[in-house]
Order: C-alpha cells, then sequence, then structure tokens
C-alpha cells in the first residue's frame, strides 16, 4: 500500500508504473490550447491478478485494446468481460471500473488511450458509439500499437496531430466492423432497432412498435435481445442517457426541458434515473464537464 508510483523520464515522453500493474505509459503535455481531440497518456498495462481502477465521475474517455488474457470493465452499473483481440471504450461521464480476471490464467495485458476534449463524445455518438463498450475480435491491434510505436519513436509536436488521426482511424474502422456485422441482422430486428433509434426523444411505445412490426412485444423482445445483446428497456434506456449528456455538453436547456425532451415529464425522476445510471446527478455532471471544457 505504501509503495510509490516509479516515474522514469525518457525523452519528452514520461514513463509510470503503478502497484497492480506495470508497463510504459506515455505522456504528451499540451502545447499551447488544448485541441478538442487529444491524447495526452497511453501505454500499456500488464496487470498483476489483484489488478484494479477505479474512475468514480471519469474525466476521460478510454479506449482500450487487449493483448492477452482478460479482464472485466464496467461502464456505470453495466460490467462486461473484455478478451484477447476485443478493444472497449469507456466513455468521460460514467464510474468507470477494470478489473483484472482472478480465476484466469493468463496475464491481462492491454493497450490504453486517455482522450480528452469536448469532440469525443459528439464523435462516438455520431458514430453510435457511444453505447459500445466491447467489441469483441476487432481487428484494430495494428492501430493500438502504430499509436504505441509512434510514441516511442517521435517528438509530442509529431504526435500531437498524429494521435488525433489514429483515434479518427479508429473509430471510423470499428464503425465499419459494426456496420458489415449489423448487416447479418434479420430484418425484423433491423426495422425494430430503426424503431428504437428514430423514437429516443419520445416516450417508448411498446403498443406501436408491436403494430408496426406485426408481431407480439414477447417476440419482439425475444428477437431483440437474441441479435442485439441487450433488452429493449434497456437499449433504449442507454440512448436516452447518451442523448441527456450530450443536451447537457452542448445546450443551455434546464435539467426538466432535457428531461422533458426525452419523454420523462417528471424532472426528478429523470435526475434519479440519470444518476442511477451514471452515477452523478445531471446538474453535477453539466458542472464537471463545464471545468474540462
Amino acid at each position: 500500500m505504501g509503495t510509490r508510483n516509479q516515474v522514469v523520464k525518457r525523452g519528452p515522453m514520461t514513463m509510470i508504473n503503478k502497484p497492480g500493474k506495470h508497463g510504459p505509459v506515455y505522456h504528451l503535455p499540451p502545447l499551447g490550447e488544448p485541441p478538442p481531440l487529444s491524447v495526452q497518456f497511453l501505454g500499456v498495462n500488464y496487470c498483476d491478478t489483484d489488478y484494479r481502477n477505479i474512475r468514480k465521475i471519469a474525466q476521460i474517455t478510454v479506449f482500450g485494446f487487449v493483448l492477452s488474457g482478460q479482464g472485466s470493465v464496467q461502464v456505470g452499473p453495466q460490467a462486461y468481460m473484455a478478451r484477447q483481440g476485443d478493444m472497449f471504450i469507456l466513455p468521460a461521464g460514467y464510474y468507470h471500473e477494470v478489473t483484472s480476471d482472478i480465476d484466469h490464467m493468463e496475464q491481462w495485458s492491454y493497450i490504453w488511450l486517455n482522450i480528452s476534449g469536448s469532440w469525443i463524445l459528439k464523435m462516438l455518438e455520431a458514430y453510435q458509439l457511444l453505447s459500445r463498450v466491447v467489441t469483441s475480435s476487432s481487428g484494430l491491434e495494428h492501430l493500438f500499437k502504430e499509436a504505441i510505436e509512434s510514441a516511442k519513436q517521435k517528438s509530442v509536436e509529431e504526435m500531437q496531430s498524429e494521435l488525433q488521426i489514429i483515434l479518427i482511424r479508429i473509430i471510423v474502422s470499428l464503425s465499419e466492423t459494426l456496420r458489415k456485422r449489423g448487416e447479418a441482422l434479420t430484418s425484423t430486428v433491423q426495422a425494430i432497432k430503426q424503431f428504437l433509434d428514430n423514437s429516443i426523444l419520445h416516450p417508448f411505445d411498446p403498443t406501436q412498435l408491436s403494430s408496426q412490426m406485426g408481431i407480439s412485444n414477447k417476440q419482439i423482445n425475444r428477437l431483440f435481445k437474441r441479435e442485439i445483446g441487450t433488452t429493449i428497456y434497456n437499449y433504449v434506456i442507454s440512448k436516452k442517457i447518451e442523448s441527456a449528456k450530450l443536451m447537457l455538453l452542448d445546450t443551455h436547456l434546464t435539467i426538466s426541458d432535457i428531461g422533458y425532451k426525452l419523454g420523462y415529464v417528471d424532472p426528478h425522476y429523470f435526475s434519479n434515473l440519470f444518476q442511477s445510471k451514471t452515477g452523478v446527478r445531471p446538474s453535477a455532471f453539466r458542472k464537471q464537464f463545464i471545468k474540462i471544457q
């Protein structure tokens, strides 16, 4: 418990080791005004079996790629297993917890990028990735390794713009991978998903959905969960919370107005729901990120 972080200077970068893990950490200090999309820290974690990292209200978004083993990544109340070849996204504004799987024999290791700036949540939303935590067999190892190799060899000035480009390539490549996989969805589930995505700013009406699809709500839920991996209720709530965050960041609407736009007449119910999913009330979320920006 008394072990201090080990810090080693390496050129313009900083190497840091913490208890519970080891591996290189590269720090790219901002030059002038921070850009709207930036990576100031990146590295590789080789985790001990007792490794655990918690951010109660994360002010950064984390991209990770699992090199070996497996561990648990948690966003808000939902936990997911991340295995070799998987990519995970931990969006800013949520409770984050990253933990080694103590029962897995192989050491858990992963490349990570800590991303700050006002654009990252908007980009994830634009590419429909904001609710995507773990993507199995992502095929993106080469881009994460490219980021690490560049951090080893290039100056801070070169890396400032290069990492932004790598980030965009990761986002676009991941979106394209998921789009191709999405083509395997049945036409019925594609239609259900489109209905839900187009109805986020309205109260969810299962009767209207059932009528439009021509099948019962029980069948709709069964098909949706089998192909999407979550219930319709959880999908709708996660989308509404994502929209609420963007409105909190990008507009001056009151908490009540935002809740009303999302179909919640009772502002207290909306605030309690937001807190249950993110760990913080809407007003605190807005205040926290106004400070960051």
